[in-house]
């Protein structure tokens, strides 16, 4: 089920809210306040292993975006 984050602009609370489709977005209240004033977030999500332990990433060339490995400077 897809859990969505919501800010409140009357309260400034940020909440998380179950929403099984886009209908039910309309309805959403504040659960701090009962405005109807809210924004959905860009939420940022983990992804683990199966092990339950993340492993660590290669660094990143000095000076290099990371895509092409040049160290000289961005692509």
């Amino acid at each position: 089920m897809p859990i969505h984050e919501f800010h409140c602009d009357t309260c400034s609370r940020t909440f998380e809210e179950l929403v099984r489709s886009p209908r039910e977005e309309s309805g959403i209240r504040c659960p701090e306040c009962g405005g109807d004033q809210i924004g959905r977030q860009i939420s940022v999500f983990s992804a683990g292993t199966s092990a339950g332990r993340s492993t660590p990433s290669t660094p990143l060339p000095m000076g290099g975006c990371g895509r092409c490995g040049d160290p000289a400077g961005p692509c």
